[in-house]
């Protein structure tokens, strides 16, 4: 497995002290450098809680069992290292705190954002107070890799540069599409005749190109979450002013008064239109009914076994289409971990996660449980394990390399108010589907509803994270 920068690093710099040295340059030390603040382990007993969802509750992670083995492996390996810290794992149901060891709550926890496989209100995010600010340690994460961009996201889920979680899984749309029809069609046009689903506008004329091969699925959970995908990608996220607050633009006024966003209502109106209406739409596009298919991530566990031809040769996964602004895309649903502030022993809960989550362990977790959500935090994965360059999941690991494919997300601080959850948010975009609603309508409809719920979060002592950190917005 690839060393980390931080191993690469430390045997570049011992190569050239010691080059130095015996150079004669007239210095018998290596000079020090700026080193960052990593958390440590004094090696003093001490006792960590780890806990983790119960795995009947949250369908995103549920990993039969294979989450505890995995983190059994981790923890033994640590303690090899650290035989007086004592790690227990424990379930953390629905997102509620338990009692463990002396009454204290988890060190570490395993805590979900939003997301549609929420089933109760009370499996909505918890007040997120009780998390530890980890932004002092992040180098620690930054040299073991380059995070990716939904990593970051989920890093900074509640606005700014600072980090409350270190992503565990995550679910986004993909598109589907059956790549030999596709070329079998192309092969008598030039370059700009030929169908293609690389941007959103040669999307939406691909499937009368192909006829009844060109035919669009849809799955009914992504459909709200496209457009935000088209308002996002329509927009531009140099507009947006905070990744993590993704309906704002940096003077506190929506993004759907922009005529951009006129624009991406009405593409999203188009796409509703090209959905075949199937009842089963990820069977369609296996039965050959639909030659394109959109749907959420984790449909490549059944696509992968019941989808005819070879992935990656007659049919593919790949990101969704580029708008006039780019590419940026929302999160279906993510799980991360996160450090109680008030734990007795932070530091040490902070190093355990660190060596949870660096080069070799993540990697390790993400190949043990990739057909469970669980995602890769860095980049580099296709050069700690090669074979990710072929199979199901060579798609979405292509994105983590694809810079320009950004990600946003509505504000997980309004909780159930967030986005799809959201009641007026869905009202508007049903009315929309069927017809009762125009395009215009619904954002002045959105606006409304996205302009009070600031207020309300501002009344209420909520900061605005681009203005706290006195920011214009996105780099």
């Amino acid at each position: 497995m690839k060393k980390s920068r931080r191993l690469q690093a430390g045997l570049l710099g011992a190569a050239l002290a010691a080059l130095l040295t015996l150079g004669g340059c007239g210095q018998t030390e290596p000079v020090a450098a700026d080193e960052p603040l990593l958390p440590k382990n004094d090696g003093r007993p001490a006792k960590l809680t780890v806990a983790i969802e119960s795995p009947e509750d949250i369908a995103l992670i549920n990993t039969n069992g294979a989450l505890e083995r995995v983190m059994k492996e981790i923890i033994a390996k640590y303690q090899a290292d650290f035989p007086d810290t004592e790690i227990e794992l424990v379930y953390d149901a629905r997102g509620e705190k338990i009692a463990a060891g002396g009454g204290n709550a988890p060190d570490i926890e395993l805590f979900t954002g939003q997301d549609p496989y929420y089933k109760h209100k009370e499996q909505l995010p918890r007040n997120t107070d009780w998390l530890l600010d980890l932004t002092p340690y992040e180098e620690a994460w930054t040299d073991e890799g380059t995070v990716s961009n939904p990593a970051s996201l989920i890093m900074r889920f509640m606005g700014g540069d600072n980090i409350y979680a270190l992503p565990f899984s995550y679910d986004q749309i993909m598109l589907y599409y059956r790549w030999d029809w596709f070329h079998e069609y192309n092969l008598d046009y030039n370059e700009e005749e030929k169908a293609s689903v690389n941007v959103w506008n040669r999307f939406l004329v691909a499937g009368e190109k192909l006829g009844d091969k060109g035919r669009l699925a849809i799955d009914k959970t992504v459909k709200p979450y496209l457009f935000d995908a088209l308002l996002w990608s329509w927009v531009g996220q140099r507009r947006v002013a905070d990744p993590a607050f993704g309906y704002y633009q940096p003077d506190g006024s929506t993004i759907f008064t922009l005529e951009s966003a006129q624009n991406a209502a009405e593409t999203y109106e188009q796409v509703l239109k090209l959905d075949m209406g199937a009842e089963d739409p990820i069977g369609a596009f296996i039965d050959g009914e639909a030659g394109m298919y959109l749907g959420t991530g984790m449909d490549m566990v059944r696509l992968s076994k019941e989808m005819p031809g070879k992935v990656n040769e007659d049919w593919y996964a790949v990101g969704l289409p580029k708008g006039i602004g780019g590419k940026t895309a929302p999160l279906l649903g993510w799980s991360a971990w996160g450090v109680n502030k008030d734990s007795p022993e932070p530091e040490k809960a902070v190093h355990f996660l660190w060596y949870m989550t660096n080069a070799d362990n993540n990697t390790h977790m993400y190949m043990e449980l990739k057909d469970y959500g669980v995602k890769p935090l860095y980049r580099e994965i296709e050069a700690y394990e090669p074979s990710l360059l072929e199979g199901g999941w060579y798609g979405e690991t292509d994105l983590l390399n694809t810079p320009s494919y950004r990600y946003a997300s509505a504000p997980v601080v309004f909780e159930e108010s967030t986005g799809v959850n959201n009641p007026v948010f869905s009202s508007l975009l049903s009315g929309l589907e069927s017809g009762d609603v125009t395009a215009g309508e619904m954002l002045v409809g959105l606006d409304k509803e996205y302009a009070r719920l600031l207020e309300e979060y501002t009344a209420g002592g909520g900061k605005l994270p681009w203005q706290t950190d006195n920011t214009e917005g996105n780099p």
